[in-house]
């Protein structure tokens, strides 16, 4: 992307046959500081394929399925119930796309994709769908729910169930594909899971499932993950059984349950959202039976951490829409792009989707060492999720917003990508638990596990780790406003459960911004000791400056305005402009 000096007042720029991935050269550096070299190199051509697909064809089909949304089919000709579900032609493309041509919900279960020798690591994974969910945000969420399905089945599921429904959850045949679900939330208790109302009850030796499931995302699915409270049980989300409900049984039969209606949602309108009522429904029991719930987090993290991720897809899209734009049009007599209050704003959006994007890599990184079994990394992911949860899919709302200002009338208007980036970005903060709860989730992660220790630790060694003199400078600042951070969360800790409660949001904007100025710091480090220059060091040092300091705005230094072109570019920028 080069800076365009003289640019028609009549031009309309588009990123329409960009490839996202050469476009940021932010995340091929990312990528080497958190899966390392040799995994990064091995990614980088299916990070360019996937990239050409975002910009061009991935791009054109998502728009054709958001203005076509999903059909529920109630019944046949003949009035029978058949409740399926009729997608547009060009979201039936982008599923074959996700699913088998690149592989996203086989790729940490099946040895060999991609030409991967084991299976692909999460932090390469996520760096891949990150470039895919910046043209289509809606389809993540069954990709997320069908990868994390086999996951929650592999670690608790019987072998039967395992030898049954496994296979075809990782297939990329999408002829042989199942797609799962999950569902949780009932009318009774919204976010508190506890009140949940669906009965399960043993029928001739086998459970059968009644009620019904407020929000069932990927509605239609083949597969249910769903709770329900064997009958006896005690309330609160303790008495709760985890259930793999199949659309058919084995025999061929439909299971007995009807899909209600299909929501109308401000977002994700590419993706089918319905509630169930299942009429007793067979369900088969998924690991220990009074262990439901907690079996359910590990599916639940997992998503929360996709919706992380799709929310710093959605940040890196606006700021490549905003910056083309700017770059291509002309106010004044002057390029948007020159103009100084412009330039301030991207280079906020700069800061926020770097952040971004290198808090979810951190979490995906420590999710690989979890599963090799670091206890100390299944502390930094069990606290870290619901942080990044919270943190990313607040700050994707800004930047959506202002990438649609940036353009002005235009990114109001349907034709253009503004106002669907803005509508998803509002489903982030929702899902998967809504920002009252994850921030709380942030608070029970540190008092029940202490789960803080460990990424304070983790934040620690990072920081002692710094070889350059200007990047140990920078990391000598940010630990200093760590410290001040971490006896803020540990005083919140020892509050009274309402003080607790009422401030832990505000307490989570804080804790965020210390990890990211961490990471950027680090980041930093290795690019200048790579002989990149010092760009991402004076990113990290604008991040403290305005997230973790909060700098009055008013008394900031507009200096660094000057290398915005060189960070969007990826071009090195010199030691001299850290002073």
């Amino acid at each position: 992307m080069t800076t365009v000096t003289t640019p028609s007042n009549r031009a309309m720029p588009t990123t329409r046959g960009m490839n996202f991935f050469e476009a940021d050269p932010n995340l091929e550096r990312a990528l080497r500081v958190y899966a390392g070299p040799e995994d990064a190199e091995r990614a980088l051509p299916h990070l360019r394929e996937v990239g050409r697909c975002a910009g061009d064809e991935l791009d054109e089909l998502a728009a054709l399925a958001d203005a076509n949304p999903p059909v529920l089919r109630t019944h046949d000709r003949f009035g029978r119930r058949v409740d399926e579900i009729l997608y547009h032609p060009a979201f039936v493309e982008m599923q074959r796309l996700g699913f088998s041509r690149f592989g996203f919900a086989a790729m940490s279960h099946r040895e060999g994709m991609l030409g991967w020798p084991g299976r692909v690591p999460h932090v390469v994974k996520f760096a891949l769908s990150y470039v895919f969910v910046q043209a289509e945000f809606g389809l993540f969420c069954p990709i997320s729910m069908t990868d994390s399905a086999a996951r929650v089945l592999r670690m608790f599921g019987s072998p039967e169930l395992q030898a049954r429904y496994v296979p075809r959850l990782t297939s990329t045949d999408f002829g042989e594909l199942m797609q799962s679900a999950q569902l949780l939330t009932e009318r009774t208790g919204g976010s508190d899971v506890g009140a949940s109302e669906c009965v399960a009850r043993l029928v001739d030796g086998e459970w059968r499932i009644w009620g019904e499931k407020w929000f069932c995302s990927n509605a239609g699915a083949d597969v249910h993950l769903a709770l329900a409270r064997p009958e006896g049980a005690p309330a609160g989300t303790k008495g709760l059984g985890m259930f793999l409900v199949p659309r058919l049984l084995p025999d061929g039969s439909r299971n007995r349950y009807v899909i209600r209606r299909l929501k109308e949602k401000l977002g994700s309108r590419s993706m089918p959202t319905g509630e169930y009522e299942f009429e007793g429904a067979t369900g088969y029991v998924v690991g220990k039976i009074d262990r439901g719930f907690a079996q359910m987090a590990e599916m639940i993290n997992v998503s929360r951490l996709s919706n992380g991720m799709r929310a710093a897809a959605l940040m890196r899209r606006s700021l490549l829409e905003a910056a083309v734009h700017a770059r291509g049009r002309a106010a004044f007599g002057r390029a948007l792009f020159d103009l100084p209050l412009v330039r301030e704003q991207l280079f906020e959006m700069v800061l926020d989707s770097e952040a971004a994007l290198a808090i979810v890599l951190f979490a995906a990184q420590a999710l690989d060492r979890a599963d090799a079994g670091s206890e100390h990394d299944e502390l930094v992911v069990r606290i870290t999720t619901p942080l990044i949860k919270y943190a990313n899919c607040r700050r994707a709302r800004w930047t959506a917003g202002m990438a649609m200002n940036i353009r002005g009338g235009n990114g109001y208007i349907e034709e253009w990508v503004n106002a669907r980036l803005l509508r998803d970005a509002h489903l982030g903060s929702i899902w998967e638990g809504a920002e009252n709860v994850v921030a709380l989730d942030v608070a029970r992660a540190a008092l029940r596990n202490g789960a803080h220790e460990a990424l304070f630790r983790e934040l620690e060694t990072r920081l002692d780790g710094a070889t350059d003199d200007l990047a140990r400078r920078e990391a000598a600042a940010v630990r200093e406003e760590m410290l001040r951070v971490r006896r803020q969360f540990e005083r919140l800790l020892q509050a009274s459960e309402d003080e607790r409660e009422a401030k832990m949001a505000a307490m989570c904007d804080r804790l965020a911004a210390a990890v990211c100025a961490t990471l950027l710091t680090a980041e930093g480090d290795r690019e200048a000791g790579a002989g990149q220059g010092y760009g991402k060091l004076l990113a990290a040092r604008e991040y403290r400056r305005r997230y973790l300091e909060r700098q009055d705005p008013l008394e900031a230094d507009t200096g660094a305005l000057r290398w915005l072109g060189a960070l969007v570019d990826g071009a090195p920028v010199p030691a001299t402009a850290l002073g």
